[in-house]
């Protein structure tokens, strides 16, 4: 949106200023000396000596230190469809007809045979977030362009940020404003696990798995295009190919050697790879390990307690190395943000084969949901916690090791029409609000939610390591 065209212009020849009460003459000495008023070194001591006549230089080239809109992977790979209401219908072809005999004698009538259709609702959730600029910034010269040009666009790339994530790992049994992600969607189908899950137990993804990982796709109809993983889970399958890297001698002329492994071809087609920096699931950034303190003056209050009791009986995955005592840590959630941690009452103690209970109690508040971490085997230190996983409201948890702490999951789907979308009701939109101070405000928002038809024909990679070094 151009300032211009919602607050008049001051001054003739400067159509990037506004004011915000109408039209005012200022001749070019005034206005100077207001950009200096306003300049970022007010409040800064004075500057005296030799210094105090060096010319002030900023770069007009603005740095970027954190994402940009190339580390948005599944948003851009994810088709868009529009929708029209805010509890989108659509139907789903289940089966062909019943499973029996295509065969019949001469001139014999067939047996009828019906379709199978399936009616799902998908509900439309709402991101947005809130922008302003104050009405000084309109005045002076920015080193960087139009500043509401520049914190529109930081605005939209902040969402789709955050709308990234949400592709993956939104739940709204968690938080209930989210919609469900891929990966909610996927383990919400009975017939998922295990059928569609490798788990990797800690090591990386090989040839083999990614082989297999497409079978377990076609065998269910599928074609699998794409594979998700972090960006260091994609190297280190790439770093597999480099000892069968040949270089032909004498070099090319540019010196250039080096093997970008891109994608990967199977038997059912070549698989595109998409390390994604947003796949990390925990905070932003992907940390890991629990907050020292709550996330946002809105989030939820600490847990009121957690405990957990291990009843005996057999069939996890504490064995060798794993057996031993661990301590817990638990979070509450809301749509805000995370509380500080709370310590469970006493570490559990592990003997081969075991599991344990762990139970939540909500400290009230607004909580929605709990994140579990657990610290390593022995260690009381809060900073060798890893999150385990989100949990509802409900609050109780078993904990047979299957989920290993800090350790993330792959994703490879079929990333077509024919198998998930995003609905549109809006594309991300500008609102301008009322001002109500010596400033410009407005909302960016996008209402969507994300659709998986068919969650067998997906495959994902469970524990699968996170060597990340945040």
């Amino acid at each position: 949106m151009n300032v211009a065209s919602v607050i008049p212009a001051f001054h003739e020849g400067l159509g990037d200023k506004a004011t915000m009460w109408g039209s005012a003459q200022m001749n070019p000495m005034a206005i100077q000396n207001l950009q200096k008023a306003l300049a970022a070194g007010v409040g800064v001591p004075p500057v005296s000596g030799g210094p105090a006549l060096q010319v002030q230089s900023l770069e007009a080239t603005l740095r970027v230190v954190t994402f940009t809109l190339q580390n948005i992977r599944f948003w851009k790979m994810l088709p868009k469809l529009p929708a029209f209401q805010t509890a989108e219908e659509y139907n789903l072809l289940k089966e062909y007809g019943a499973d029996n005999g295509a065969f019949t004698n001469e001139g014999e009538l067939a047996q009828l045979q019906d379709s199978l259709y399936e009616r799902r609702v998908a509900i439309i959730k709402f991101l947005s977030t809130q922008r302003e600029i104050t009405h000084p910034m309109l005045l002076v010269r920015p080193a960087h362009g139009n500043v509401v040009g520049l914190e529109s666009q930081n605005g939209a790339v902040w969402l789709l940020e955050r709308l990234e994530r949400a592709l993956f790992f939104a739940n709204s049994a968690v938080v209930p404003q989210e919609f469900d992600g891929l990966d909610a969607q996927l383990f919400a189908d009975p017939d998922f696990f295990p059928q569609q899950v490798i788990d990797m137990r800690g090591r990386q993804p090989t040839e083999d798995d990614l082989e297999e990982g497409a079978n377990r796709v076609v065998e269910r109809y599928g074609v699998p295009t794409d594979l998700f993983m972090l960006p260091r889970t994609i190297s280190a399958i790439g770093r597999q190919f480099y000892p069968r890297e040949r270089i032909p001698l004498p070099l090319t002329t540019n010196g250039i050697v080096g093997l970008a492994v891109q994608g990967f071809e199977s038997s059912a087609g070549v698989i595109r790879f998409q390390p994604d920096v947003f796949m990390r699931p925990g905070r932003r950034h992907g940390t890991l390990t629990p907050p020292a303190s709550a996330t946002s003056p809105f989030a939820p209050p600490a847990p009121a307690s957690l405990a957990g009791s291990v009843p005996g009986g057999a069939g996890s995955w504490f064995t060798g190395a794993a057996v031993g005592a661990y301590t817990y840590w638990a979070t509450a959630l809301n749509r805000f943000g995370e509380s500080a941690p709370t310590i469970i009452t006493a570490a559990l103690t592990y003997t081969a084969g075991q599991f344990s209970t762990i139970t939540i109690v909500s400290g009230g508040g607004s909580t929605t949901g709990f994140r579990l971490y657990r610290g390593t085997v022995g260690s009381v230190a809060i900073t060798t916690a890893q999150l385990i996983r989100e949990i509802p409201i409900h609050g109780i948890y078993v904990d047979d090791n299957y989920l290993l702490p800090g350790h993330g999951r792959g994703y490879l789907v079929q990333g077509n029409i024919n198998n998930m979308s995003a609905r549109l009701l809006a594309p991300m939109l500008k609102i301008p609000l009322g001002t109500i101070a010596a400033s410009i405000r407005w909302l960016q928002v996008m209402y969507l939610t994300l659709v998986v038809y068919s969650p067998l024909k997906n495959v994902v990679y469970l524990n699968v390591p996170d060597t990340q070094t945040l």
